[in-house]
């Protein structure tokens, strides 16, 4: 016999799904049938839903889930300068940066369409075989260019190879050949020599040791330096505006790699008003020098200044600005995780602009320096329109 349900009971299983919870649930709880549930809240829709547009709680939820979920992507998107037609191995190390900043893999994955079995399976073949070889190639990369430029740039992989060997480092032809080709230093000899001198000729330093400008947005310099912290490195990028010595950005990255210059570049750009020409200075290190990152430049026509190799003080505000970073932050902590070092970085970033006076700039701080500036800019902008309608008048 088929049983009857009075209307109250009707009203309260229909206000429990509308509260969100589940037909299942509501079944395990009343053992009235799935079937009687799901016809309920069928003739319910059918009759509020033309009249009122009524959706239920759980459908409400499930669509504001996928609409956070689509402005996180928008946002991935709009922060990350990879796109979903570039490599894998440039989707890997955007996923890694942006899980630095605390976005969730999946929609990271999603966002750059990349599956997250393809992201995890360029992640262990890192860790069984490239990392290792990096490691190794980051200990050795100072000394393949001391020797490199000791030979007057005359060297190539084979003879570096065996300077190294008889310097009692044991490496083989690969490895030097590969540490050269990730930084552009190339043999002058062969057919190597029209390379070398496009790239020598493209590379000039503008700059030349000008560090003094008149106006913020002039110059800015920048340069890549790493700090380790349980076993991994982590590469912090800057751009300091030679004005004010201002850090106009700064971003994070376990990897040194094109991605994380352009994003910090990126982000200095979007965040400043660039009024007048500019110059941006750096070392000759494969990120700035590398095809993307110059295009990228160039179409927004930004012209690039690059230090001399092997002449630090072509770049003496980054240097000086890194070992006082670490001499006053990262050296002064020990940190228990990852995200306790990018509090650390951030933290002094802010510190340094607004509250560390800077000797270059009268003991001012950054931030107060640029401010004076555009305070006395305003100034006499204000006065020349003031002596403009003061003409008008006299005439």
């Amino acid at each position: 016999m088929k049983q009857k349900y009075s209307q109250e009971q009707k009203d309260d299983i229909l206000k429990c799904y509308l509260s969100g919870e589940s037909v299942s649930s509501i079944q395990k709880n009343t053992n009235i049938p799935r079937s009687t549930i799901y016809r309920w809240i069928k003739e319910y829709n059918r009759k509020h839903k033309i009249k009122d547009h009524l959706i239920n709680l759980k459908d409400y939820n499930d669509l504001t889930r996928k609409y956070e979920r689509s402005q996180t992507i928008i946002k991935i998107l709009q922060s990350s300068p990879c796109l979903a037609t570039d490599s894998i191995d440039e989707k890997y190390f955007a996923i890694e940066d942006l899980l630095l900043e605390g976005y969730n893999v999946n929609v990271i994955c999603a966002a750059l369409c990349m599956s997250k079995g393809t992201y995890y399976n360029r992640k262990l073949r890192g860790k069984h075989g490239n990392t290792k070889d990096k490691l190794r190639r980051d200990e050795l990369m100072p000394v393949v260019e001391k020797i490199y430029h000791e030979s007057n740039q005359i060297y190539g992989p084979g003879k570096v190879a065996a300077v190294m060997n008889d310097r009692g480092y044991s490496v083989g032809v690969s490895t030097i050949s590969k540490i050269m080709h990730e930084n552009g230093w190339f043999s002058i000899r062969g057919g190597a020599k029209a390379l070398y001198e496009m790239n020598q000729k493209r590379k000039e330093n503008i700059l030349n040791q000008q560090f003094t400008v008149t106006r913020p947005n002039e110059v800015w310099v920048s340069d890549v330096t790493y700090y380790t912290y349980n076993r991994i490195r982590y590469y912090i990028c800057v751009i300091i505006d030679l004005f004010a010595r201002k850090v106009v950005a700064w971003k994070i990255s376990k990897t040194n790699s094109t991605q994380l210059t352009k994003k910090t570049f990126m982000q200095a750009y979007t965040s400043r008003e660039i009024t007048g020409n500019l110059l941006f200075h750096s070392d000759q290190g494969s990120n700035f020098v590398s095809k993307t990152f110059m295009n990228y430049l160039k179409e927004l026509n930004v012209e690039q200044s690059f230090s001399k190799p092997g002449r630090p003080y072509d770049n003496s505000v980054c240097e000086s600005f890194f070992s006082n970073f670490k001499q006053e932050e990262l050296y002064r902590h020990e940190y228990k995780t990852a995200e306790d070092l990018k509090r650390s970085i951030n933290k002094y970033m802010v510190f340094y602009n607004n509250e560390r006076p800077h000797s270059v700039i009268r003991y001012q701080t950054p931030n107060k320096a640029e401010v004076k500036y555009y305070d006395k800019l305003r100034l006499l902008e204000k006065e020349k329109l003031d002596a403009g309608g003061l003409n008008i008048k006299n005439y």
